[in-house]
């Protein structure tokens, strides 16, 4: 039966093993966290995202109880704190407002999404240019825990450390009793309102407006960087200016896992932020050209409109090469992008809006997932897709640097991966149980760990079965499984679902009492 299990785990292994021989105590259960997708989230993530627009010195972006480094386009949503240090200053778009941040100070996104804005000041000061303001809509800045909502657009002047709340341009404030100095008077003329001033624009003066919503967020740098082009099959594209001849898509920047979407695309150029997380991508005339779409009043945010090619959980191989890539590829406009992070049907909907002529039609099957029809689509841009190695890509590493050329047939072959590569971040996310007292005499026991590609679910839960039910309980192998999310439409051929599976089995107790090391079974 042993060489039946050794025969099994050999002929099933699709990917290195993910195994460390180290010795655990039967009490010890080794749990792996689910990294090769997003959780899906209980319910719609946040549609109305902002951008760090301007990243001047040390800037620090809070996300999921983690400070990391601010830079160019991050992405920032309800719930995340951003803050600089001094002799810092920050920018952050949201839409076509703006929040300017001064050295050592620090917000808290406490609350956004299309109707309603709330901006906690914890330190130090900001300005808020306040372009558009709905009837429906609401804007409050919170100081000291009290909240003052701004009544009309303007540009307000906010200082945490004396409580202060200043408002010009047409500005005007209400509630909040005790919760600051509200004023209509003009804010104070220092370097820091100059230096907010500098950073202003007249919204009325860009053409960005005509063709996508300013609720969009970044469509303010579009109007520098490219121009507006009309076309027969499209509409109205974008088309940026001042790029190589070989340039594509998602090949200047770099990847950052942020929950909930899980895999973002962080662009270096200032105006990378509305082409890469709304509309879809053509390549028309010989150039690249940004397809925004239907005109939609408020978009909602994708963390990258990409496709993922390879093979769920382990990517491309590449040869001569020590390991797998990860490929992916702009969506053509008509092209449906669908999550890893939700099966919302209506929020999957609302992503395609703009680009899909009918939603009616995205339609999930009978177990929650895309049919899939979808992954046998023709897909204009695969053959545009960027490649690098996978240690580039999980350790959010510059993509530029390190692009791989793969032969066009081997990206026509691969499979396709909506929303997510299924790989995880670089660190490991690994809970383990206080390790039991070892007892003098007591059998060590020791653990591989395998990822088993099992095709079909049916044999997949065969082959946990056939191991769970061995006779021999004292030797018998002991195995705890994880479904490390490749689900059905994984691939376009057919289904394979990854099993992790931990392998336990008694193993004689090593001299002075070390870890030991054992064989591979």
């Amino acid at each position: 039966m042993r060489l039946l299990l050794t025969c099994l785990i050999v002929t099933a292994l699709a990917v290195p093993a993910l195994a460390q021989e180290e010795a655990t105590p039967p009490e010890t259960l080794i749990q792996l966290a689910e990294l090769g997708a997003p959780a899906l989230a209980a319910e719609a993530p946040p549609g109305r995202v902002g951008r760090v627009s301007l990243v001047s010195g040390n800037v620090s972006v809070r996300v999921s109880e983690e400070w990391l480094d601010g830079v160019l386009n991050f992405p920032v949503a309800a719930g995340e704190m951003v803050r600089t240090a001094a002799q810092a200053h920050a920018e952050i778009e949201i839409g076509a407002e703006t929040i300017s941040l001064a050295p050592e100070s620090e917000i808290e996104i406490a609350k956004l999404d299309n109707r309603a804005m709330r901006i906690a000041v914890a330190r130090g000061r900001i300005g808020l240019a306040l372009r558009r303001l709905g009837d429906e809509e609401s804007v409050e800045i919170e100081v000291s825990g009290e909240g003052v909502r701004l009544l009309q657009p303007g540009r307000y002047d906010i200082d945490a450390g004396t409580r202060r709340i200043a408002a010009s341009a047409g500005g005007a404030l209400s509630g909040g009793s005790g919760a600051a100095d509200a004023t209509i008077q003009p804010a104070a003329q220092d370097d820091f309102v100059e230096w907010c001033r500098s950073r202003d624009y007249d919204e009325t003066r860009l053409a960005a407006p005509y063709y996508v919503s300013p609720y969009m967020t970044g469509f303010a740098e579009l109007d520098a960087a490219g121009s507006w082009v009309s076309t027969a099959e499209y509409g109205a594209v974008w088309v940026p200016a001042g790029l190589p001849a070989d340039w594509a898509p998602y090949s200047n920047g770099h990847w950052r896992w942020i929950a909930p979407w899980g895999w973002n695309w962080v662009d270096d150029q200032p105006w990378g932020f509305a082409p890469f997380h709304y509309g879809r991508w053509a390549f028309v005339d010989e150039h690249w050209a940004w397809v925004p779409g239907s005109f939609v009043s408020h978009p909602v945010y994708l963390p990258a409109v990409v496709a993922f090619l390879g093979t769920a959980g382990v990517g491309l191989s590449v040869a001569d090469s020590n390991g797998p890539a990860i490929a992916w590829f702009p969506l053509a406009p008509g092209e449906v992008y669908w999550p890893s992070y939700t099966r919302d049907l209506d929020y999957v909907r609302n992503l395609n809006l703009a680009n899909v002529a009918d939603v009616g039609v995205i339609e999930l099957d009978a177990n929650g997932d895309p049919p899939l029809e979808v992954f046998d689509e023709h897909f204009a841009n695969r053959r545009f897709a960027s490649v690098v190695p996978r240690r580039v890509f999980v350790n959010g590493g510059a993509v530029a640097q390190a692009l791989l050329n793969l032969p066009g047939q081997r990206l026509q072959d691969a499979p396709v991966l909506m929303g997510s590569p299924q790989v995880g971040p670089a660190a490991p996310r690994v809970a383990a149980a206080a390790p039991a007292i070892a007892r003098p005499g007591r059998t060590q026991w020791v653990s591989h760990i395998a990822a088993l590609v099992a095709r079909g679910v049916s044999r997949a839960r065969a082959l946990q079965a056939a191991f769970m039910h061995r006779r021999d309980a004292d030797r018998a192998p002991r195995l705890h499984g994880a479904h490390l999310r490749a689900p059905a439409y994984a691939q376009s051929a057919l289904p394979r679902h990854t099993i992790l599976l931990r392998v336990a089995h008694a193993a004689p107790a090593p001299a002075h009492g070390g870890a030991g090391k054992g064989s591979r079974h």
